[in-house]
């Protein structure tokens, strides 16, 4: 039995798809009204039986952690927060480090044999200009860094904490994740923020990663017994301009065709903070959400080529991703 949170997510639903492929039973944690729709639309879709057992609470409660991961093997921690707004820094916290040290300890106690972690190259360290980001790249906190990267960090640790306890983990260090999902949040939310419009692109470039290959890099270093350790997984690196055109034309929308100014993005944030302040209504874009857009960051994946994994190309998952979209939001429409 596999313990699986966030799995109604990006990366959590593919996970749970695979864990099925595999003869896995699984046991999924779920917050109380979650939306289950994008995870079974998968499932059907692959032709794979939802046969999950279902169990709703929250990685707050450490006594229900340990009594609802009785029985189970491993852990496949995908729940994660992600978010660039102030007013969300101490619930970042608290979900991606409090919940991630509740659950580590919840398996400590009842002996799980691996406890899978989905972390972030924002738990890296970072170089300075023009450097390649590494596994073994040297933490350094500063202002360029999000709360988001720093609750990474410190939950990684956690994971960590739990390896010299006992535990038998495996840490993945995805760069951004691109792949069907729920096109409403997270990374797959491009897909409609593009097909709905945008005027501008960041002028940076980042590394991605399919969410295919997230997954599939867990059970491939499991298989091959390589415990212990971190894996930065980043496939291709891409500028974001280049990226939005691919994911315009799978969605049949006109990608943005000019680069957002550093300075046009510095007078958005700041208006809409103060719009936020006289409305009330939420600020859609923040200082953090925009302040490492324009940056180009470079990540090595050679760590995990040695171990003979291979990484999907983006152009056809983008296109598979795309079509998925249009089924669910464009068919009546045309």
């Amino acid at each position: 039995m596999i313990f699986v949170t966030g799995g109604t997510g990006l990366v959590g639903m593919h996970a749970v798809a695979a864990f099925l492929r595999r003869g896995e039973r699984l046991r999924l944690l779920v917050r109380e009204g979650s939306d289950k729709g994008p995870l079974l639309a998968l499932l059907h879709d692959e032709g794979l039986s939802a046969d999950i057992e279902w169990v709703v609470g929250d990685i707050f409660d450490t006594i229900f952690l340990v009594e609802a991961m009785e029985g189970c093997s491993s852990v496949f921690h995908a729940a994660a927060m992600v978010s660039f707004h102030p007013a969300d820094r101490e619930m970042l916290y608290k979900v991606n480090v409090e919940g991630t040290a509740n659950l580590v300890n919840a398996a400590l106690e009842n002996r799980i044999q691996t406890f899978y972690y989905i972390s972030s190259v924002a738990a890296l360290g970072r170089g300075g200009h023009g450097s390649v980001t590494e596994e073994e790249t040297e933490w350094k906190d500063g202002p360029e860094l999000t709360n988001y990267a720093r609750s990474k960090h410190l939950a990684e640790r956690e994971v960590w904490r739990g390896h010299e306890e006992g535990l038998r983990v495996i840490v993945v260090n995805p760069g951004v994740i691109i792949g069907r999902g729920d096109f409403s949040r997270s990374s797959a939310a491009l897909f409609m923020n593009i097909d709905k419009g945008l005027p501008f692109f960041p002028a940076g470039t980042n590394g991605f990663v399919a969410v295919e290959d997230v997954v599939d890099a867990c059970f491939h270093l499991s298989d091959n017994g390589l415990f212990n350790d971190r894996y930065l997984l980043v496939g291709e690196h891409q500028s974001f301009q280049d990226l939005f055109k691919k994911i315009g034309a799978s969605v049949g929308a006109e990608p943005p065709k000019k680069s957002a100014p550093k300075w046009l993005l510095n007078l958005a944030w700041r208006a809409a903070w103060v719009l936020e302040k006289v409305t009330g209504k939420r600020a859609v874009i923040t200082k953090e959400a925009v302040q490492n857009t324009d940056k180009d960051y470079r990540y090595s994946n050679d760590k995990m080529l040695a171990t003979g994994f291979s990484f999907r190309r983006l152009g056809p998952v983008i296109e598979s991703a795309g079509e998925c979209y249009k089924a669910l939001y464009k068919s009546n429409a045309q």
